[in-house]
C-alpha cells in the first residue's frame, strides 16, 4: 500500500499553533490568583486545531491537590450546546423537526394547565422563546407567548430532553454517548457521574475560597449536568467548527441567529443591537466578526465557551468557584484579540473591577486605610459610579460570610448612606446590626426597608419579631448559648430560612413561638450562622440531613 507523505507544513501546523498559545501559561496563573479562584481548566482552538490545553491552580482548596488536564468539572449550561449539535443530527437524518409542536411528541403534564405550550416546538426551546421560566418555582407557568421573544430557560431544555428520550428510546446520556462522546473520545464526560470520575474531579467553592461538596448526578440533565473536562469540550467545538456529524448547510442552520436579546439579558426591553439566539448558542455580533457562545453557572461552578468560525479560533474553560466568569472578558481578549459586548450583556462582572480592589485593600490593610480612594467627594460614601448599590452590598455579605463583621457594618453603612431611598440597603444593614447584637437598631432599620418597600414582607417580619414578643401554639427553646448575638430556629415550616424566626433571651433561655399546623416537622437552631440540632430533642432524622424533628397535634 502505497503511503501519502503530509506536507512539512502541515507537520509542524500544531507544534506552532501550540507554542503560539503557550504564552497563557504565564497570563492565567496570575490572572486566577487576582481573581481568587482556585483553579482553572482551559482550551484554545485555532485554525480548527485543539491548540493549547493548560491547567492551573488545585482542585481543592482544602487538599491542594492540583488540577490537570484529565480534571473533571461541573459544565453547567455549556451543557446546552452539546446537546443542541445532537438535536440536529437528528433534525438532518429526518428524525426530528425543529418546528413541530413538541407536545405532538410527548405531552407534557407539568404545562398543560395552559394551552399555549401546544405551540412550543424544538426551535423555541433551542432559541430560549418557550415563554417558560429559567427554573420553576412551585407549578410550570409560561410567561409569554411562545415564540414572542427571548427569555433563557433551562426548563424548555428539560422538556426537549424528554421528547428526544421518547424519539431515540434511549436516555440522554446514552444517546449522547453513541453520537458525539464515543466517535470523539470524549472519555472524561458523561450526563451521569461516572466512576471512573472518582480518583480526579475539582470541588466547588465559594466567593471566600470555601471548598463545598461536590454534588454527583445521578439522572442526566440537558440544561446543566454535564461533566467534562477543557479537553473534552474543545474536541466537540472542534467538530462544530470542522462539520464533523453535522453537514455544512445543516451546522449553518444551527448558527444562524433566531431573534436578537433584549438590551439588559430581560424578557422585555430595547432590543440589542449584538446579542441574539441561535438554535442552541448564543450570537454576538462585533465590527470584526460573529462570535458564538454560551456561559454556565451552577453557583461555584463557572464555565465560558466562544468561537469565531470565520478565524476557526476558540476557547473553553472551566472554573471551580463562584468568581469563576469575572476572568472572562481578560481571556477572550487575549485569544480573540477584541473586546466583547457580551460580558457587559451577562454583568458578571470583572475580577479587577473597584469593589474587588477595594475588597482586596480591606483584607490586606484594614477599613480605614483601604476606602479613602473609594469615596465621593463628599467623603461620605462609595464612589457611586466607581461602586454600584448591588457591587457594595454583595461585598458587606462577602464580609459577612468571612465573619468579618465590623468590616461589613462600615461597608452596608456606607452603601445605605450612599442610597438613602433603597429598601434593601437599609435590610442590608438591618441584618449586620442584627447578627452583631445590635438588635434595636436591627428593629429600626429593618422598619425603614418595609416602609420603602411595602412587599418586603421579611424586613416586615423581623422589624415586628424584634419589637413584640412573638406568638404561637408551638414554642420552642433552647438553654445555655448566653453569649450568642443571633439565634433562630429555620425548618421546613418557614423554607428553612435562617432569618425566619428569630429567638428572644428570656430569663436566661432562647425562645419563640410559631403558629404552626398539626403535622410533622423538620427543623434546627442556627445560633450566630451555625445550624445545630435541638440539643433537648431526641427525634431526629437522618436522610439526606440531620434533622430534629417535631410533631404538632
Amino acid at each position: 500500500m502505497k503511503k501519502t507523505l503530509l506536507p512539512l507544513s502541515c507537520l509542524l501546523l500544531p507544534v506552532l499553533l501550540h507554542a503560539q498559545w503557550k504564552q497563557l501559561a504565564d497570563f492565567l496563573p496570575t490572572l486566577i490568583q487576582e481573581a481568587d479562584i482556585p483553579g482553572l481548566s482551559i482550551a484554545v482552538l485555532d485554525q480548527g486545531e485543539v491548540a493549547y490545553v493548560g491547567a492551573f491552580g488545585v482542585r481543592s482548596q482544602d487538599t491542594r491537590e492540583p488540577i490537570d488536564e484529565q480534571t473533571v468539572f461541573d459544565a453547567a449550561s455549556l451543557s446546552k450546546p452539546l446537546f443542541a449539535y445532537g438535536v440536529m443530527q437528528l433534525v438532518e437524518e429526518g428524525k426530528f423537526d425543529l418546528d413541530q409542536p413538541l407536545y405532538k411528541y410527548l405531552p407534557y403534564p407539568d404545562a398543560a394547565s395552559d394551552d399555549r405550550y401546544k405551540a412550543i416546538t424544538g426551535r423555541m426551546v433551542l432559541s430560549h422563546t418557550t415563554g417558560f421560566p429559567n427554573w420553576r418555582r412551585g407549578d410550570l407557568k409560561i410567561l409569554f407567548k411562545p415564540g414572542a421573544h427571548y427569555s433563557y430557560s433551562g426548563e424548555g431544555f428539560v422538556y426537549l430532553m424528554k421528547v428526544i428520550e421518547k424519539v431515540t428510546g434511549k436516555s440522554l446520556d446514552d444517546w449522547v454517548s453513541g453520537l458525539m462522546f464515543n466517535p470523539l473520545e470524549m472519555d472524561r464526560s458523561s450526563y451521569v457521574w461516572q466512576e471512573k470520575f472518582e480518583d480526579n474531579y475539582a470541588f466547588p467553592h465559594g466567593t471566600i475560597k470555601q471548598t463545598f461538596k461536590k454534588r454527583k448526578p445521578k439522572a442526566g440533565n440537558t440544561a446543566y449536568s454535564l461533566q467534562t473536562t477543557a479537553k473534552d469540550y474543545a474536541r466537540f467545538l472542534q467538530a462544530v467548527m470542522n462539520h464533523e456529524g453535522l453537514q455544512k448547510t445543516t451546522t449553518q442552520k444551527m448558527l444562524t441567529r433566531q431573534i436578537r436579546a433584549s438590551e439588559r439579558n430581560w424578557r422585555s426591553g430595547p432590543l440589542s443591537e449584538s446579542i441574539g439566539w441561535a438554535l442552541g448558542w448564543g450570537t454576538e455580533q462585533t465590527e470584526r466578526s460573529q462570535y458564538f457562545w454560551q456561559w454556565g453557572d451552577n453557583g461555584p461552578f463557572k464555565g465560558f465557551v466562544m468561537f469565531d468560525p470565520a478565524s476557526q479560533k476558540g476557547v473553553v474553560y472551566f472554573a471551580n468557584s463562584s468568581h469563576g466568569l469575572t476572568i472572562a472578558p481578560a481571556i477572550c481578549e487575549r485569544v480573540f484579540g477584541e473586546k466583547h459586548p457580551v460580558f457587559s450583556w451577562l454583568n458578571y462582572g470583572t475580577y479587577n473591577k473597584p469593589v474587588n480592589q477595594l475588597e482586596k485593600k480591606i483584607l490586606a490593610e484594614g477599613f480605614a486605610k483601604a476606602i479613602p480612594p473609594f469615596l465621593d467627594k463628599n467623603g461620605k460614601h462609595q464612589d457611586t459610579l466607581q461602586i454600584s448599590e448591588r457591587d457594595m452590598n454583595a461585598l458587606g455579605y462577602r464580609f459577612v460570610s468571612r465573619r468579618r463583621y465590623e468590616d461589613a457594618k462600615q461597608v452596608l453603612g456606607l452603601n445605605m448612606l450612599a442610597f438613602p431611598s433603597s429598601a434593601n440597603a437599609y435590610d442590608s444593614y438591618g441584618e449586620i446590626c442584627l447578627r452583631t447584637g445590635d438588635r434595636e437598631s436591627a428593629a429600626t432599620y429593618y422598619a425603614k426597608a418595609a416602609a420603602i418597600d411595602t412587599s418586603n414582607k421579611q424586613a416586615k417580619d423581623v422589624a415586628r419579631q424584634l419589637t413584640k414578643p412573638t406568638k404561637g401554639n408551638t414554642t420552642f427553646t433552647l438553654e445555655a448559648y448566653s453569649n450568642a448575638k443571633l439565634v433562630s430556629v429555620a425548618g421546613d415550616f418557614n423554607g428553612w430560612k435562617e432569618l425566619g424566626n428569630l429567638m428572644q433571651r428570656r430569663n436566661g433561655v432562647w425562645v419563640t413561638s410559631i403558629d404552626l399546623d398539626p403535622g410533622k416537622y423538620e427543623y434546627k437552631f442556627v445560633v450566630d450562622g451555625v445550624w445545630i440540632i435541638d440539643p433537648a430533642n431526641p427525634a431526629h432524622v437522618y436522610e439526606g440531613n440531620h434533622h430534629s424533628v417535631i410533631e404538632v397535634k
